[in-house]
């Protein structure tokens, strides 16, 4: 049995990530604080897999990475994000993948604990899904390929509602992991100061969340 995380995650340059946030904190800031999301991810899930997007930027999410030498690195593709993760769960067992988890690179509060629990998940369900207060997920994962997320439009309220919907018409098993946030605006880093306040880790991001003294308090 072969299980892999993947974090997804897009190249760090301004107008193309954390958008929403930028207009609260501004471009340069938002993606500074972006990059020390991905240093602290990829220090708490040292042998993930990086779904990103595009992939020709590998060069400017490398350096984040702790210096790490080897890491498997997985193209998106094309499409929307519905397509991208339809193409991750779909072609996993080429891969040679039993299970496979995605989480997203905009919660840098996740711990190992809560993929290790997704992944236990999976040995007795077919879907794993990690909520998000939005009505979004935080992480999804497959124990092999299950087409629930045809059709579903991302970034809204009724994502997870949709998906528990095509998993039940489809006759597939669901865990459900305890709900969290994921960082999109300016009033969720109150949020991420007390759950890394709470909680070790997330070195990179209280460093960056310092110099945005004031901001989303």
């Amino acid at each position: 049995m072969t299980r892999r995380l993947y974090i997804a995650a897009k190249a760090p340059r301004e107008g193309e990530v954390k958008t929403r946030l930028a207009h609260g904190i501004g471009s340069a800031a938002a993606v500074a604080l972006y990059r020390a999301f991905v240093r602290d991810l990829a220090t708490e899930f040292p042998t993930a897999g990086w779904f990103v997007t595009p992939v020709t930027a590998w060069e400017e999410f490398a350096p984040l990475l702790a210096g790490r030498r080897f890491v498997s690195v997985l193209g998106q593709g094309e499409g929307d994000w519905t397509d991208r993760q339809r193409f991750l769960f779909s072609t996993a067992r080429c891969r040679g993948e039993d299970r496979t988890v995605l989480i997203g690179s905009d919660s840098p509060h996740l711990r190992r604990s809560v993929v290790d629990r997704a992944f236990d998940l999976l040995d007795h369900r077919d879907l794993v899904l990690g909520p998000t207060f939005d009505g979004g997920y935080y992480l999804i994962g497959m124990r092999g390929w299950h087409d629930v997320l045809a059709g579903v439009p991302m970034s809204t309220a009724t994502v997870l509602d949709r998906i528990l919907v095509a998993a039940e018409d489809a006759r597939v098993s669901v865990g459900l992991l305890e709900a969290t946030f994921d960082v999109d605006e300016v009033t969720d880093l109150a949020l991420l100061r007390e759950e890394l306040a709470r909680h070790p880790g997330g070195e990179a991001t209280c460093a960056a969340l310092g110099r945005l003294a004031g901001v989303g308090t």
